[in-house]
């Protein structure tokens, strides 16, 4: 997976949780996706009195987040294969 901002890859989520990535910020009054590495973090981000993940003032409206699938090496959990539904009418 990669950093929403800066595009640091981190080989699974697990190994992400332990070195302190986070997976979402406020920006305002609007939630952005992350993932966010602990570099972008500790620069651009800030914790609140909620203990919610905001961007910084300063920073607010000047970040650029990447696009794409930011988990793109992570397997789908939610994938189920070889189910198939059939509709049959008697």
């Amino acid at each position: 997976m990669k950093c929403a901002i800066c595009g640091m890859q981190i080989d699974s989520v697990d190994e992400a949780i332990d070195k302190g990535w986070i997976p979402y910020v406020r920006e305002g009054d609007q939630e952005i996706d992350g993932p966010f590495c602990p570099s972008c973090t500790e620069t651009l981000i800030q914790i609140d009195e909620d203990g919610e993940f905001l961007v910084k003032e300063e920073y607010r409206g000047k970040i650029v987040y990447l696009d794409g699938d930011l988990y793109e090496n992570e397997p789908d959990d939610d994938f189920l294969e070889g189910v198939v539904f059939e509709y049959g009418e008697n």
